[in-house]
């Protein structure tokens, strides 16, 4: 499995839109193939403390053999995937203005 900077970066802005209220998986997983790709990522902003993210059974659980699956409940932005999320989206803005200049 490997990381969308696209994916990441729509995630973080749906987060931010929630503010504090959060988000849900129901509101981000039309943007994911399956439920892995989900965790997948998921688990990797929140590793990274860019959500607060709330997994059940628990958060790094995708990368073990565990009983049952994880799933991902609700999560919210935090200060550090806000600075990360404006980053994103500077160097989005510059990747499609070198394109225009092509």
């Amino acid at each position: 499995m490997q990381l969308s900077r696209n994916i990441l970066q729509q995630v973080l802005e749906i987060a931010a839109e929630k503010e504090e209220a959060g988000f849900e998986e129901k509101e981000i997983a039309h943007l994911f193939g399956d439920e892995y790709d989900l965790v997948f990522h998921l688990d990797y902003l929140n590793e990274k403390g860019f959500i607060a993210g709330e997994f059940t059974p628990g958060a790094y659980a995708a990368f073990a053999i565990l009983p049952e699956p994880i799933h991902f409940i609700r999560g919210k932005i935090t200060l550090e995937g806000r600075q990360y999320l404006q980053g994103l989206q500077q160097s989005s803005e510059a990747a499609a203005k070198s394109q225009e200049g092509s």
